[in-house]
């Protein structure tokens, strides 16, 4: 199994190369012993540290020297056209960003030709943003129209009137049960923020996009169309199991006098996920569910079958109980019937005033048994 620095690093040269990180925070992918590494984000190291000094997942003693400060600049003009880079690495900063197009061109701009931008996505299905509609063509074109440098309003109230709390591992498994979903902000809330990032008060840090492998390849593939970027997929990792992210490295093409050639160097560059992981997850969990119904199904014929035989010898034996019971009750009456003549014949007056002629009978017979020559 490919570790996740690895997923990420694959294609760039720390050694030799200059490199930026977007947003790396406390947990840099790339540490600033490690290579020729600048590091961008949104906000100065002492204003991040007191942004997050409260927030127990951030350990504000690691966040990075901050040597490029974005303040909702675009990334060109907060770097600087003339500074240029072999490779651009952001995880989990894409999602951010308000104007995606414009942001992927501004990388192209401070890439060397063959420069490496290389990104950690999350992948909403298996995160907070589960309940969000994946981000269409429209609203990438909408907000790169605008030229907005701020999450929208519309960006900001979907953030915070979407997010749910969500278990990746019950996701993966099967088991969530969507009815028992847990909304982190009400609704006014939500409406409150988007109130808020319309009136331009403050810079509100949301999910600007949301994203799945496939509909994020969708998007890449309309605007390599609409000739917006010039980067071609040379890696991708799609989001493996119990896991919440997944990872595509582009390279910034040269466009030569064929752009033609170029265009379809880099259309034929993005994946065609027909099937991704979790789909095959959830295909071989079908096909598993379906072998086990077919077995218990064939079992319960089973038991059919040997339940209706037990009937059978069931019915058979109450009829031979039925039988006997009626032989039986002829006995019984035959008996009775018996019993009743005796009992009348010892009542009867023949039977006793025979009875000295029976005892005399019975004397006789015992003295012959004595006598039996006599």
């Amino acid at each position: 199994m490919i570790e996740r620095k690895d997923k990420i690093l694959k294609n760039v040269n720390l050694k030799d190369h200059k490199g930026l990180e977007i947003g790396a925070l406390d947990r840099p992918i790339v540490k600033a012993n490690q290579g020729n590494i600048k590091y961008a984000d949104h906000l100065s190291t002492s204003d991040l540290v007191a942004k997050y000094k409260d927030d127990k997942n951030v350990d504000t003693a690691k966040i990075v020297d901050v040597d490029f400060i974005l303040e909702g600049n675009s990334l060109a003009k907060s770097i600087g056209r003339e500074n240029k880079f072999n490779y651009v690495i952001a995880s989990h900063v894409i999602e951010h960003v308000p104007d995606v197009i414009g942001w992927l061109k501004d990388i192209s701009e401070i890439l060397y030709d063959g420069g490496i931008l290389s990104l950690a996505i999350p992948d909403k299905r298996f995160t907070f943003d589960y309940l969000r509609t994946p981000t269409t063509c429209g609203d990438l074109i909408e907000a790169h129209m605008q030229n907005i440098s701020r999450p929208s309003p519309k960006q900001v109230f979907d953030f915070f009137s979407n997010a749910v709390s969500l278990d990746t591992g019950l996701r993966w498994s099967g088991r969530l049960n969507e009815s028992k979903l847990t909304k982190q902000h009400s609704i006014k809330f939500a409406s409150k923020m988007a109130k808020k990032a319309f009136q331009n008060e403050e810079y509100t840090d949301v999910h600007c996009t949301v994203f799945t492998p496939q509909t994020f390849f969708q998007l890449i593939e309309m605007m390599l169309e609409l000739e917006l970027v010039n980067l071609r997929v040379i890696d991708f990792h799609d989001t493996s199991e119990n896991e919440l992210e997944f990872f595509v490295t582009f390279e910034k093409v040269f466009i030569g006098a064929n752009k033609d050639l170029s265009k379809h160097e880099m259309l034929s560059s993005v994946p065609n996920i027909k099937m991704d992981t979790w789909e095959q997850k959830q295909q071989i969990r079908f096909l598993d569910l379906e072998k086990t119904v077919g077995l218990l199904t064939e079992q319960n014929k089973q038991l059919f079958s040997e339940k209706d035989a037990l009937n059978d010898q069931l019915s058979m034996s109450n009829s031979n109980l039925l039988v006997s019971n009626a032989k039986l009750e002829e006995i019984t009456h035959k008996f009775e019937n018996k019993t009743r003549q005796l009992e009348q014949t010892y009542q009867s007056t023949s039977w006793r005033i025979t009875k000295p002629i029976r005892n005399l009978k019975i004397i006789i017979i015992k003295l012959l048994r004595r006598h039996p020559d006599k």
